[in-house]
Order: C-alpha cells, then structure tokens, then sequence
C-alpha cells in the first residue's frame, strides 16, 4: 500500500505570492509538495517525477491551465487534476469537471482547511486509480493461471486415461510375468506372459490366489503372508513356482504396493529364471574363454621365461595377472654367463591395443639387438635404446600412446649395473655390505610422449650378495581394503627385512605380502617383480 509520504503533489501559479502561501499552508502536510510559476516547468517536473496530484491556475501567460491539464490528462492519465481560479471562469470550470478533465475547483480566493481536505480526496482517489490497476492487473494474472491450471488438469486426466491404456497394453506385451494381487492374496490381473510362462488362462488366474502358484515348501514358510504385510518394496528373491503341467520353475520375485481406488493392491513381477540362468552359463563360459586367450597372448608375447644360466646372478621373476589384458611386458636377453639384458614396459591403458603395443615394442628391442649381435662387443645400451625410440616413435605419436619401459644391462664379469630409464618405477638397489639401499631412477620421459629425447645412461656397481629388485606400479598401487595403497615403503620394508634369503624366497615373500594386505590374488592392474641377487649361481 502506498503512504502518504510517498505521494508527490504540484502546485502551478504564475503568482509568487500564491506560491508562497501554499507553501505556507502545507509545510506540515504528510505528502511532498513541489511549485511551478509556469505551465512548461510544471510539465518539467511531471517529466521528472511521479505526480500523484496537479493544482492549477486557470489564467496563465502562455500555456493556460486548461491547456495544462488537458496535456497532462494525455500524458499521465492518472494524475488527479485540480483547477484554482477566479469565479469569473466558473461556466468553463464546469464543463471542463463535467467532461472528467479535472477532479475538482478550487475557487480564489481560497480556504486553506477546504484546501487540505480536497487535496486528501483527491490523494485518496489516485490511491483508489491505483489500487484498482494493480487488482485488474493481478485478476487478470489469477485469470490466466486458473485457465492454464484447468488446461493442465484436462490434459492430466487424459494423459492418465492414457497412461492406464499405455499401462495394461505394456504389461501384456511385457517379457516378464506380472501379477496385480488384491489385499486377500487373489489375482486379481495377470499380463500375457504370465499365461506363457504359468500356462493358466487369464479367467483361470482370476479364480486363483498366489500362493497356488507357488512350491509347498514356501508355502508353508509363510511367504505369502510375507508378500501381503510387506510395508515397502521387497528386494528380489528366488522362489520355485509350478506351472500348470506340474513342473517346476525357479522365479525370482520383485514386490511392489499401488492403491488402486484407495485400496492397497501388490504388484509382483515372476522372472522366469531359466534363461537367465543359462545367459549366466554362457557368459562365464565365453569370459572363461577370453580370459584365457588373453593369458595365453600373455604368456607368448607379452613375457619372457627367465634365465636360469648365468653365472654369478640368480634371477626370478613373477607376473600376477589383473585378469585382463594389460600392456605390462618383459624380455632377458643373454648374451653369456657374464652378461645379460633385462627389458621391463607397462603401456599405458588396457586391452588389446595396448599389449600389441607392447608386443610391437618388444620386437623391435629383440630386432635391433639382431642387427647389432654380429659385432665382437656388446650392442651399446644407448645406441639399442634411440634406434628403438626413432623405430616405433611416429606411430605411438599417431595412436596417442605411451610406454614406460626400463633397459638394464648387467655385466657380472666387471660388476656393473647400466640402465636407461624412461618413466619407470625406481628399482631398489639392496647394499649387502653396508646393509642399506638406494633407489636407482633415471631421468628420461615415458617413450612415445615426445618425439625428441636424449638417452642417459645410469651405471652403479654391484658387489656380492647385492639383491636388485625390478617392480611395476600394479604391486605399490594395488588398493588395500581400507582403499590405501600398498606403496612403495612397505615394499622396501619388506625387501630389507628378507634380504638374506636367496631371490625366490623374497619372491616368495612379497607376493604372499601382497595377497595378505590387499586380501586378493588379482589387483586391478598387473603386478610383475624381478629379484636380481648378485653372487654364485
């Protein structure tokens, strides 16, 4: 609601001393008061600010005050008009109130206590214009949301006498059967594959209560009182059913409630179970299938048999499979009793891409070293490596593949260890003789993540009992049952704390780690670990 404060009232005289005394007159008035000596500074004004009320002089220079109103009925229909003149001018004041120009007439000269009132009736008509816009505005508003609101309800009654056409002609032409029950337990409704599956008719199911259907065993196990009393939707269990020929079937039974006419019905789907159980057959047969395909393609392209004829080194070597097909690879590549290369390559991702990746990558290691093994020395670690990166290089780039891969060179006879490392997990170098370790990283990225890259080669010496142990990231990210990860520590800890066994039975010992702190035998990616123990073979 507006106060009166919020009211603007004009005064318009071309007289000061007029002006004056209205001023005088109102200065305590509960509304604002503005005063104009001519007709275009009223217009001015009213231009300007929201003008509840205009009181005019009749005669003024220029623009007359009939002028004056007449161009504000036009621009502000809803300001109040008010005229203030001479009784000289009383026959045209008349027709001009008559004809709905002006509100009321103030006559000179004039009443300040008959003033005051005729301009509150005049604020309390504009409040009166004003109120009555808003409630047409607003009526007409509640008008349009009544309409839409009816329109809204007719389109929902149709579209529900719709939905329940929709609804029985879907559960007929539903795969599964599906049973509306009543509080007693009768059917009530039964779709058309409930006659299939059952071998009732629809008039037979009608005559019949649920119970009828099922195995006495749950009858008497009160399953039926179960269905009726159930206050939710029940999980799905398995019942054995009979069907009309006396057979047996097994269903597996999903509950739900609906009020049909304010009386609550159970709605029960009977999935027949016999096709389902031999999908099921099927699919663990074709997964058996596959996941031995992939072992197999595992086994011939992606690993390598360990060596067994060096002297003074002993090697062993485990791969635990994630149980699909990864890009996890590795190859020995004996030279003499003396010297031996280990390749070790995870390729990023899953799948059938990734272990031909590794596989082609594997390949061109093998046929480079060919090339390169009629030479009286050893191929050059270094030089194996860049040919390898500029072979391959442009068609990982293509596919948007990547491979860490970790080249060591072990030379028993002067008691190095070499390696380029290109992004792969450090290996832990176990110092025998001081009984501590270090981590041997090197430096270079992942190969196929950029097209030019400098190979530098880390050589350390090994001394007698030195254990090297050689693990991809599918061992210290493998996900404990507390959703942490294995880690690198504890690998660490657990190499430290066996290092006076031989190579196997600290194998042996972090796989049994593993499958203890994780509480499974598979992880999510492949987990592969080499023990290197320098020594006597």
């Amino acid at each position: 609601m507006l106060l009166s404060l919020d009211f603007h009232i004009l005064f318009v005289d071309d007289e000061q001393d007029a002006l004056f005394s209205l001023k005088r007159y109102l200065r305590n008035e509960p509304y604002t008061t503005h005063f104009a000596n001519s007709a275009k500074e009223a217009l001015d004004l009213c231009d300007k600010l929201n003008i509840a009320v205009v009181v005019t002089d009749l005669r003024m220079p220029g623009i007359s005050g009939l002028e004056l109103v007449e161009t504000l009925q036009r621009l502000y229909p809803d300001m109040v008009r008010i005229i203030l003149s001479g009784t000289e001018d009383i026959t045209m004041i008349i027709e001009t109130i008559n004809s709905g120009r002006i509100f009321r007439f103030i006559p000179k000269p004039m009443e300040p206590e008959r003033l005051k009132a005729i301009v509150k009736d005049a604020l309390s008509f504009y409040r009166l214009q004003i109120e009555h816009r808003e409630m047409t505005v607003l009526a007409e508003k509640q008008k349009r949301y009544l309409t839409r609101i009816n329109d809204e309800l007719r389109q929902t009654t149709v579209r529900i006498r719709e939905s329940e056409l929709r609804f029985r002609a879907m559960n007929d032409a539903a795969f599964d059967p599906i049973f509306l029950i009543d509080p007693n337990g009768i059917i009530v409704y039964a779709n058309t594959s409930a006659e299939t599956t059952f071998g009732f008719s629809k008039t037979e199911f009608l005559s019949m209560r649920f119970r009828d259907l099922m195995a006495p065993e749950h009858v008497e196990e009160g399953f039926e009182h179960t269905l009726l009393t159930a206050s939710c939707m029940l999980q799905e269990c398995q019942i054995d059913c009979i069907q009309k020929d006396g057979r047996t079937i097994n269903v597996g039974i999903s509950v739900g409630k609906v009020d049909l006419q304010s009386v609550p019905h159970i709605v029960i789907i009977a999935r027949d179970n016999t096709l389902r159980i031999q999908e099921e057959k099927s699919r663990m047969h074709l997964l058996k299938v596959q996941q031995t395909l992939e072992s197999q393609i595992e086994r011939r392209l992606l690993q390598s048999n360990t060596p067994r004829n060096l002297g003074g080194a002993t090697i062993s070597h485990f791969m635990l499979s994630s149980g699909h097909l990864n890009g996890d690879f590795s190859d020995f590549i004996v030279y003499d009793r003396q010297h031996a290369d280990i390749l070790v390559g995870d390729v990023m991702g899953h799948g059938i891409l990734s272990a031909l990746v590794g596989s082609g990558m594997k390949s061109i290691y093998l046929r480079t070293i060919a090339r390169k093994s009629f030479r009286e020395k050893l191929p050059d670690l270094k030089e194996v490596v860049s040919e390898l990166h500029e072979e391959c290089i442009q068609d990982l780039l293509e596919i948007e593949i990547y491979a860490t891969m970790l080249f060591f060179r072990l030379d028993l006879e002067k008691r190095l260890l070499s390696m380029i490392d290109c992004g792969h997990t450090a290996s832990i170098h176990v110092h025998a003789a001081s009984g501590t370790y270090s981590l041997l990283k090197g430096t270079n990225l992942p190969v196929g993540m950029v097209e030019q890259q400098t190979f530098e080669v880390v050589t350390v010496p090994v001394e007698y009992d030195d254990i090297i142990v050689i693990y991809s990231d599918g061992i210290t990210e493998a996900r404990l049952p507390d959703n942490s990860l294995f880690e690198e520590g504890r690998l660490i800890d657990l190499v430290m704390n066996h290092r006076h066994m031989g190579s196997d039975r600290i194998l042996d010992q972090i796989r049994k780690e593993l499958a203890s702190a994780t509480g499974s035998d598979t992880f999510e990616d492949d987990a592969s670990c080499i023990v290197i123990r320098i020594g006597n073979e």
